[in-house]
């Protein structure tokens, strides 16, 4: 089986946006990818101008394996940044974390830059995850497992999500990347190919239909056991939305890569997708958008 992963932040998962994230990781997580199938990566640049550096040379390291998404912060970052994306030989451009709705006029100018060269854009959409998992707690990774109530943790968590969203304008929200706003971008700029995360989780039925209608825009079903379970329990696939409209991403630890694609699988042959529908979600879908086959 070959798959495309098009959903990988570029760092080891424990130290994931910090200045050593990326040490080592593109050859740990190459080994893993043997393993499995996986035959190349979307890989996701942590965030700032180091970030997208790092992957610039993960990118020159590894041509063969890494498909290269620029972070784009589109509420601080200049138009020109997509050039530079370009021309730096970058695949395509993550953006996630904005102060106004996706498809706001401000924005439209980047799209407009990255549907002239090109370039692909993977939007996180949906509920934005945080450091701690109030429902789930640490079962799926021990990181999300939140600190008890009333505790010095909590309180030193709290303080951090304090100094951390003073960074950020005002009006920064998961309201404002919900998968409706990629439809007007869809309208808009209907050669650009868009990608979707997560299904647009919770909001699941939104985004099925909107990749209905719109010829070029897809969505990943990345998310962890969260999203997975979703999207199995809901049986939105075939039903909502089809297999030519979806891609696997996995958004996880890499050491959870092997079981997250067996449990994929094992979904797809129960919901009887045939061989050909789900070569599309692991792997042809995602060549297509990022042209390696026509």
């Amino acid at each position: 089986m070959r798959i495309i992963d098009s959903h990988v932040h570029y760092g080891f998962w424990d130290k994931l946006f910090t200045r050593s994230a990326e040490e080592g990781f593109l050859e740990v997580l190459w080994e893993h990818c043997q393993e499995v199938g996986v035959e190349k990566v979307a890989l996701l640049a942590n965030p700032g101008r180091r970030g997208n550096e790092m992957l610039s040379r993960a990118l020159e390291a590894r041509p063969d394996f890494v498909i290269a998404m620029g972070r784009l912060e589109l509420d601080n970052d200049p138009v020109s940044a997509v050039e530079d994306f370009y021309q730096r030989g970058f695949h395509g451009i993550k953006t996630i974390g904005v102060s106004k709705n996706y498809d706001h006029a401000d924005y439209m100018p980047y799209y407009e830059a990255a549907a002239a060269r090109g370039l692909r854009i993977l939007f996180h959409t949906g509920i934005q995850g945080g450091p701690a998992d109030y429902l789930e707690g640490g079962k799926e990774d021990a990181w999300k497992a939140p600190p008890a109530a009333g505790c010095d943790a909590e309180d030193a968590l709290v303080m951090r999500l304090k100094k951390d969203i003073s960074r950020e304008r005002f009006g920064f929200s998961s309201a404002r990347m919900q998968p409706i706003y990629l439809d007007t971008i869809a309208f808009y700029f209907p050669e650009l190919f868009i990608i979707g995360a997560h299904l647009g989780w919770p909001d699941y039925r939104t985004a099925c239909a909107v990749a209905r209608w719109r010829p070029r825009l897809y969505f990943d079903i990345s998310g962890g056991d969260v999203v997975h379970n979703h999207i199995v329990e809901g049986g939105y696939i075939g039903k909502e939305i089809a297999p030519r409209k979806l891609l696997y991403g996995s958004d996880s630890d890499h050491r959870r890569l092997k079981g997250d694609v067996a449990r994929w699988k094992a979904a797809f042959d129960k919901m009887g997708l045939t061989a050909d529908e789900q070569d599309q979600i692991f792997y042809r879908n995602a060549a297509r958008i990022f042209g390696f086959e026509k």
